[in-house]
C-alpha cells in the first residue's frame, strides 16, 4: 500500500495557496522566486484594488529596489516589487513623482505608464505596476528594452530624449541604456523613451532635495572632477546652471560613456 506524506501534501496546498501582503514585504527572502505564485496586493495608493494576481516569469534582471514580474491573464501589465527594506520604499515615491513630471508630454518624452503604487508602511508589499513593454500599445513597435549596447541610431534617439527633457526644465540623472527602451516612432524613425522614473526632478527643485537623495545624485554624477558632478554641484547651490547643461553633461556620462 503506498505511503502519503501528509509534510508533502501541505507543501503542496501552501505552493498554491494566495500569499498575503505581509509575506511579501521589502526585505524577506524569497521574492526574486515568485513566478506562477498567487500574491495579494494591499490597495493602492491611488485606491486601486488589484486583489489577487498570478505573477508569470520575471522580466529582466535584478533591478537596484525591485523585481519585475509579468501578470497572468493582465499581459498589458508587469508588477515591479520591491525588495529593499530601507531604501526601496521612498524609490516608490520618487519614482511616481518623476512620472508624474513626464506624463503631461508623452510624445517628447516616452515613458512606461505606471498604473498604481504602494509605498506601504515596511509591513506590506511595496510595489509599481506598470505597463508591459511587450503588450498592449507597444506591441508592435519593435521595442527593445535596456539594450546591451548603444549604437549610432540608440544614440542619437538618447540625444532627441535629453534634449527634449532640458526643454522642459527636467533633470533625469539616471538615464542610461539599463534604463532606456526604443521604440520605432510613428514617422519610423527610433525613439528612446524612459523605463524607470527614478532620480528625475524639475530643474527647481534639485537645491531643496534631502541630504541623502542629494549624496545619491553625486554618486551617479560620476567622478568629482567630471563635468557632471561639477554641474550638479552647481544646481545643488544655486548658482544658475541650465537644465540644458545638467543634461548635456550627463548625457555624456550616462549615453557616451556607458556609465551606469
Amino acid at each position: 500500500m503506498q505511503q502519503h506524506d501528509p509534510h508533502q501534501a501541505l507543501r503542496a496546498l501552501d505552493d498554491h495557496a494566495v500569499m498575503s501582503s505581509d509575506s511579501i514585504r521589502p526585505g524577506l527572502p524569497g521574492l526574486s522566486q515568485l513566478a506562477n505564485r498567487t500574491i495579494r496586493l494591499p490597495l493602492s495608493d491611488e485606491g486601486i484594488d488589484l486583489g489577487a494576481i498570478t505573477l508569470g516569469e520575471r522580466i529582466g534582471g535584478d533591478g537596484h529596489y525591485g523585481f519585475v514580474y509579468a501578470v497572468v491573464g493582465r499581459p498589458g501589465l508587469a508588477l515591479k516589487l520591491i525588495h529593499r527594506e530601507r531604501s526601496g520604499p521612498p524609490s516608490i515615491a520618487r519614482q511616481v513623482a518623476g512620472y508624474r513630471l513626464l506624463e503631461p508630454f508623452p510624445a517628447e518624452i516616452p515613458t512606461v505608464k505606471i498604473v498604481a503604487s504602494h509605498c506601504g508602511n515596511g509591513e506590506e508589499a511595496c510595489y509599481l505596476v506598470v505597463e508591459n513593454l511587450h503588450h498592449g500599445r507597444w506591441a508592435d513597435r519593435g521595442v527593445v528594452v535596456a539594450p546591451g549596447a548603444l549604437g549610432e541610431r540608440e544614440r542619437a534617439a538618447a540625444r532627441r530624449l535629453y534634449d527634449n527633457l532640458a526643454a522642459r526644465r527636467i533633470v533625469a540623472v539616471d538615464c542610461h541604456r539599463d534604463n532606456l527602451f526604443f521604440f520605432a516612432g510613428s514617422a519610423g524613425d527610433l525613439t528612446a523613451g524612459i523605463l524607470d522614473h527614478d532620480y528625475i526632478f524639475d530643474l527647481e527643485e534639485i537645491p531643496r532635495l534631502r541630504q541623502r537623495i542629494l549624496k545619491r545624485l553625486f554618486t551617479l554624477a560620476g567622478p568629482r572632477n567630471g563635468a557632471a558632478w561639477a554641474a550638479l554641484d552647481r544646481a545643488v547651490k544655486g548658482l544658475g546652471v541650465s537644465a540644458q547643461e545638467l543634461m548635456e553633461a550627463f548625457f555624456e556620462l550616462k549615453i557616451l560613456q556607458d556609465v551606469r
